[in-house]
């Protein structure tokens, strides 16, 4: 039997990533391996699923806080073997092909070439900040690629490895210091979770460019330019009964039209929402249309006219009245003064950029709270729930392009001088610690 190589996972929140990489692991990994989890201070829900599963694992090894990629040394220091693996935890390994996995084909090209000191995989999308320049590298024999690489499933030899892990640019740089050469394996490719980031984790990828500074360094990410803007929570207290609402009677977003563009709250939370502006046509048949605001009777007529069987108002007046053919069948209570106060109170961009909050990855408990907070005898807003009594043929609504706007709640505050010295005495201590050894 082969001897197992220890692959070390560094894992930060991403529960999702996590486990979909861990599966694939051991689905797809036929040379034998031990599986280390070096955890960054994460969340509940990642450190409680680790402790469910801890039985798949070989350890893990908890950080009292966020180490960043320097964390992996922990994983590395207590695991022996001569070759191991290190990665970040947002990959999925390919299938075996003829019986072959990726990790089988990383220590036969280790084998075949003891001068690379580091073998990394490829990933099966490029962009600027993941080896956009790996097509102008030399290739080695047609099998290897002399180039650095990020954390994604290296293959490290440890005489190779002499100072401590901090990142994988100075991993790449000691590794070649020492004599090795640094490359990927040009036909072993992995699939990157982290690319749906901006649309799964625009937080957590907000923080991790804001991180930059002093203590740790990461490239720009353009794609969060792109990401949708996260709805306030003010948006979400208002919004959250609007859609229990929809729900109770069957209703989905993307059968809704809201009239409230360009300001629209709704459409904000909710994204399959149609948000049409005081100018716009509304489609005759949708299946139900809702007017957020008390002051537009307008809206309100608009929607009697067009809806096809459900009208949903938020207002705080007193209940508008039903044209013929329509009935009121349900009036609920809008979120309590208090809750809508300290939900427009967290709003204010002081306070988003000091709590640190997270309206578009935790959309959906930010709404299982705000319905919660719809209570009390006399509500600052009620929802009011009208259904023709004859409904109209439902007509399938078209969708308006997705709003574009910078994403992440979290303010992205780069610090060029703090990245430039943090790689400076990253090097310098590598320089010194290489040359410590050297005098040994």
């Amino acid at each position: 039997m082969a001897e197992p190589v220890d692959i070390i996972l560094l894992s930060y929140n991403r529960l999702d990533y996590l486990a979909a990489m861990v599966e694939a692991l051991e689905q797809r990994t036929l040379w034998p391996h031990r599986l280390t989890i070096v955890d960054n201070a994460s969340g509940p829900a990642t450190r409680s699923w680790l402790r469910a599963n801890a039985a798949r694992f070989h350890q893990v090894i908890w950080n009292d806080r966020n180490e960043h990629l320097a964390g992996l040394q922990r994983g590395i220091a207590t695991t022996a073997g001569e070759l191991f693996v290190v990665s970040d935890a947002d990959l999925l390994v390919g299938e075996p092909e003829a019986g072959v996995c990726w990790l089988t084909q990383l220590m036969t090209l280790a084998e075949r070439h003891p001068d690379f000191g580091l073998l990394g995989v490829r990933l099966d999308s490029v962009s600027a900040a993941r080896n956009a320049n790996i097509a102008a590298a030399p290739v080695i024999d047609g099998e290897l690629i002399e180039t650095a690489t990020g954390v994604w499933l290296n293959l490290i030899r440890r005489a190779a490895l002499r100072i401590p892990y901090m990142s994988d640019g100075i991993t790449s740089h000691a590794i070649r210091r020492a004599g090795y050469r640094v490359g990927v394996a040009s036909h072993v490719y992995a699939s990157h979770l982290g690319d749906a980031d901006p649309q799964r984790h625009p937080d957590y990828l907000a923080r991790k460019q804001a991180a930059s500074g002093w203590r740790t360094t990461y490239p720009d990410y353009p794609e969060l330019a792109d990401s949708a803007p996260p709805p306030t929570l003010r948006a979400l207290a208002l919004a959250a009964p609007v859609l229990a609402a929809l729900a109770q009677h069957g209703v989905t977003p993307a059968e809704t039209v809201e009239l409230g563009a360009p300001d629209a709250i709704l459409a904000a939370v909710a994204t399959d929402v149609v948000a049409l502006g005081p100018q716009e046509s509304v489609p005759n048949g949708a299946r139900a249309i809702a007017v957020l605001g008390a002051g537009a009777p307008a809206a309100v007529t608009r929607a009697f006219d067009a809806a096809a069987q459900f009208v949903v108002v938020l207002s705080s007046a007193a209940v508008p009245p039903a044209p013929t053919g329509w009935g009121l069948v349900a009036e609920l209570a809008g979120p309590h003064r208090v809750v809508l106060g300290l939900a427009e109170l967290g709003s204010r961009p002081r306070w988003r950029r000091r709590l640190l909050y997270s309206t578009s990855e935790e959309r959906e408990h930010w709404l299982d709270l705000f319905r919660a907070g719809c209570f009390g005898d006399d509500p600052a807003l009620r929802v009011y729930v009208y259904e023709r009594a004859s409904p109209l043929a439902v007509v399938a609504l078209e969708r308006p392009p997705a709003p574009r706007g910078r994403g992440p709640a979290v303010a992205v505050r780069r610090r060029p001088i703090g990245a430039l010295v943090t790689k400076l005495r990253r090097l310098v201590s590598a320089e010194w610690r290489l040359l410590r050894g050297r005098g040994r």
